[in-house]
């Protein structure tokens, strides 16, 4: 029998992976999830810190593990069916947020029609609304989305703005019933920074823009997302087929 860890240094970091992996999903690293320090680990698994990195950085790519700087590794509880991807309509955020989130947090007001609604909107509409939504988990934010909608769907769907919680679950939830379709656009975007306005989400200089037009049975979109999500807490999944 051939012992891979022994004889070829150069798919060590692949047995470490494979001991990770299986450790992980039979839950021997408990509490918060955060894995041992890695001088600790390596020490545990008679590995150099090297060879741990790159194991390390194979559960990373694979969504298992996130890295926070200062803090250490930590593994990802994630509830989502990773069989569905952005081509299935939903809401962005929970598909590709690889994070739990506790609590949305969201603030609203009109505003009168300016050359990027009519952009975005792809018509001059009368007023917008204009949504920003704070994704937390611990009181923290980890995401966040801006959010255009025409005065014109307020009124198709009989929302009521002065409910918080109704327009909540309607850009959440509802729309993503009531739309025949949606165009999404990802990019990189430097500007996450002060676009995410009161709260930072992240420490990156980069983050995830996904533009999100939803549509109804019109050329015109019902609304328009802008979802900002951290490079490092982010998997993105697109499943195509052969028809």
């Amino acid at each position: 029998m051939i012992n891979i860890i022994e004889k070829s240094k150069e798919l060590r970091y692949v047995a470490v992976y494979n001991k990770l992996f299986k450790m992980i999903n039979e839950g021997t690293f408990a509490g918060d999830c955060r894995l041992p320090s890695e001088p600790d680990l390596a020490k545990d698994l008679g590995v150099s810190r090297s060879t741990l990195r790159q194991a390390l950085a194979l559960l990373q790519d694979d969504g298992l593990i996130k890295n926070i700087h200062g803090k250490g590794n930590f593994i990802i509880k994630s509830h989502k069916d990773k069989s569905v991807g952005l081509e299935k309509i939903g809401n962005v955020v929970y598909k590709c947020l690889q994070h739990d989130v506790d609590s949305v947090e969201i603030n609203f007001h009109i505003e009168p029609p300016t050359d990027y609604f009519t952009k975005v909107l792809g018509r001059i509409t009368v007023a917008a609304v204009s949504i920003d939504r704070w994704y937390k988990s611990n009181e923290n934010a980890i995401a966040y989305t801006y959010t255009i909608i025409p005065i014109e769907t307020i009124s198709t769907f009989n929302l009521d703005l002065n409910n918080n919680d109704e327009i909540l679950h309607f850009i959440e939830d509802e729309i993503y019933n009531k739309c025949s379709s949606t165009s999404i656009h990802i990019k990189l975007s430097s500007s996450g920074t002060f676009a995410t306005k009161k709260y930072s989400i992240s420490s990156e200089s980069q983050y995830y823009l996904i533009e999100e037009a939803i549509y109804s049975d019109s050329k015109y979109p019902i609304a328009f997302n802008k979802h900002y999500l951290p490079l490092s807490n982010t998997t993105i999944n697109i499943n195509s087929i052969r028809k």
